[in-house]
């Protein structure tokens, strides 16, 4: 084991929890901004989800996943270990789910969000895209994947 394997133990654990801020303060943004029915408050909400997408989840995805893949190599785990196997499936679905849906769901929503807010009339492809449901599922399955990869990171069965 490496004698920096303490260090980046430690910075893992802070990408997880900045991570963890941002899928869950997601949730409770996008919730909110539902409940809001003029324009603005809804604009107001995508802006924040966006950026609370580019400035916590996303590094905290990246930076998560290449130093847990690290320490599962360094720290004497091997990748055959059910619990590892299971924890790195399950960041591939988040990964893959942020990447390929969440993130392209949101530019969607912001850049709708600002039409409107701009003073064009919402078009139809607008609301469309304010309504799409994909993004906020998935950021409620990626929070549930969390706390899933939290218990086998504390429990290691």
């Amino acid at each position: 084991m490496s004698p920096l394997y303490p260090w980046f133990l430690f910075l893992h654990v802070l990408a997880a929890l900045w991570l963890a801020a941002g899928v869950f303060a997601s949730a409770v943004v996008r919730a909110q901004g539902r409940r809001g029915a003029d324009p603005p408050t809804r604009a107001l909400a995508t802006r924040l989800l966006w950026r609370l997408h580019v400035i916590y989840t996303l590094p905290g995805l990246f930076a998560a996943g290449l130093l847990g893949f690290y320490l599962v190599s360094s720290g004497g785990f091997r990748f055959a270990e059910a619990w590892v196997l299971a924890a790195a499936l399950l960041y591939l679905l988040m990964f893959l789910s942020t990447l390929f849906a969440v993130t392209p769901g949101l530019a969607r929503q912001r850049a709708a969000a600002a039409r409107i807010a701009g003073g064009a009339g919402a078009t139809a492809d607008d609301e469309a895209a304010l309504a799409a449901k994909g993004p906020s599922i998935l950021t409620h399955v990626n929070a549930l994947i969390i706390v899933i990869l939290v218990c086998l990171m504390a429990v290691k069965p």
